[in-house]
């Protein structure tokens, strides 16, 4: 009986230990603006609000055009953008911590001494699904995509690695991961896509969208969406790279097209010659960097890289565009007029005439020298949801929050959403048969259709049921799909 006594309090003893370390406060609430909640680590859920601590384990979720700052036990900040969903895994004072961002992005400053760690070591690990950055001192934006995949990491000051989660990596050694990562200076940004084994090489970002970004350290939301397209930097007949060369060379391919003598006042130097040069990016295996200038649009992680019209400034050392967008005042991307961007990082080609998505360009990661301009990319047929309210929005998965609102409806409403069904097959079917739909018989039931000689079209069966709810025919719809 004594031992089972002493056992039973060596167990509560040490889930009380446990509980008390799991549930330490790590952080507090110092902003807020709009909607956002938290689930604490034992699943409680309330309504973020400010002076409001977190505790270690809890998850933040933040509403459009929301903004939450945090303030953490090591005087670190952290700033979460609108539509953002994170867990703080872990964080103290004698290690690093860990934050895990499942989709949003946010904007973090790092203490840089506070903590007594190896120098050489991070303070900070941000990771995504799949990816992973260590923060060595810092002020950088990180920002992830579920339905895209793609995480991007922007730095404004200090160090960061950043590397992809690959299969059979060991995540509870999150340092070795980015330790054999892209190490990102400041101004430059890196991209870890899905179909790609590595982040790309980083790049410096175009000055433009950059200092936006940098300014906007709150996350407000812009309405504006395009850009002016203007025209090309470089005269027509030329490419960038031409126009960034030595003037002998530029004076050379000039007069292939005007036929006048250009006379050289100012020669331009070696250096000036290679920094174009090595700035314009390169495709070498797993290993692609695009050409310095590129912008991306931050929310899905699209890259768009300055096309063979760009022009090198050799003061800010990137290639600068008037053709492929630019960014507005939230440092957000905006495409040139006629183009829009939608949720799931498609650069869409809008019908001037009917304002309907027309095509999906196709951005392809290339040298500046071979990178076409948005308005000559290729592009594919565009299969998706229409424009809504001026922009187009991709799918998005149903969350387990989406599945128990609807189970949670009255029948009512769900007979009316399955009726609303009924009739969306019905018009499928009009629209697939000229013929229209099959008549009813005397017992108000559907004949059965024949196949289309033509179009190869499975057959469908009509069988009535009854709803005891309602008391009200049912059309219960049978599909089966003919193997080719």
């Amino acid at each position: 009986m004594k031992n089972l006594f002493l056992s039973t309090l060596i167990v509560l003893l040490s889930f009380m230990a446990f509980s008390s370390q799991s549930s330490k406060k790590v952080a507090i609430v110092k902003a807020l603006r709009g909607k956002a909640e938290m689930l604490s680590p034992v699943g409680e859920k309330s309504k973020l609000k400010k002076g409001m601590w977190i505790k270690e384990g809890a998850i933040i979720k933040t509403s459009s055009k929301s903004f939450v700052r945090l303030s953490f036990i090591d005087k670190s900040k952290m700033n979460i953008g609108p539509k953002a969903e994170l867990k703080i895994e872990k964080f103290s004072k004698t290690e690093a911590g860990v934050i895990n961002v499942l989709t949003g992005k946010i904007r973090s400053q790092v203490t840089k001494d506070y903590l007594d760690m190896d120098k050489d070591k991070s303070k900070l690990f941000v990771k995504s699904r799949n990816a992973v950055m260590g923060v060595r001192g810092t002020d950088f934006l990180f920002s992830a995509n579920k339905n895209t995949g793609a995480t991007t990491t922007i730095l404004f000051e200090g160090s960061v690695v950043f590397n992809k989660i690959k299969k059979g990596d060991n995540i509870r050694d999150l340092e070795s991961i980015v330790n054999s990562g892209r190490r990102i200076r400041p101004g430059e940004v890196s991209v870890a896509m899905r179909k790609s084994s590595r982040p790309t090489v980083p790049a410096k970002m175009s000055t433009r969208q950059f200092d936006k970004l940098n300014s906007n350290s709150t996350f407000k939301v812009s309405d504006v969406k395009n850009t002016k397209q203007g025209k090309s930097v470089v005269p027509a007949g030329l490419s960038g790279a031409v126009v960034a060369g030595d003037n002998k060379n530029l004076k050379d391919e000039i007069k292939k097209i005007v036929r006048v003598n250009i006379v050289d006042k100012d020669k331009s130097s070696d250096e000036n010659k290679q920094n174009a040069e090595n700035s314009k990016g390169f495709i070498k295996g797993d290993d692609v960097r695009p050409a310095d200038g590129i912008m991306v649009h931050v929310d899905t992680g699209t890259i768009i890289p300055p096309g063979i019209d760009s022009k090198f400034d050799k003061n800010t050392g990137e290639w600068v565009s008037s053709t492929n967008g630019g960014s507005n005042s939230s440092g957000e991307y905006t495409p040139p007029q006629g183009f829009q961007m939608n949720e799931d990082g498609q650069l869409l080609k809008i019908d001037s005439e009917t304002g309907k998505v027309k095509e999906v360009v196709v951005i392809d990661i290339k040298p500046v020298d071979q990178m076409p301009p948005i308005t000559s990319a290729p592009t594919i047929e565009y299969k998706g949801p229409e424009l809504n309210n001026g922009g187009v929005k991709g799918p998005s998965p149903a969350s387990m929050e989406d599945v128990r609102e609807y189970f949670d409806k009255p029948v009512e409403e769900i007979l009316i959403e399955e009726d609303k069904m009924t009739q969306i097959i019905k018009q499928e079917f009009i629209d697939r048969n000229p013929g229209g739909l099959p008549p009813e018989d005397d017992a108000g039931l559907k004949k059965i259709p024949q196949p289309c000689p033509t179009c190869n079209q499975p057959p469908i069966t009509k069988v009535p049921t009854t709803n005891t709810s309602t008391q009200q025919k049912r059309t219960r719809v049978n599909v089966r799909v003919k193997k080719q």
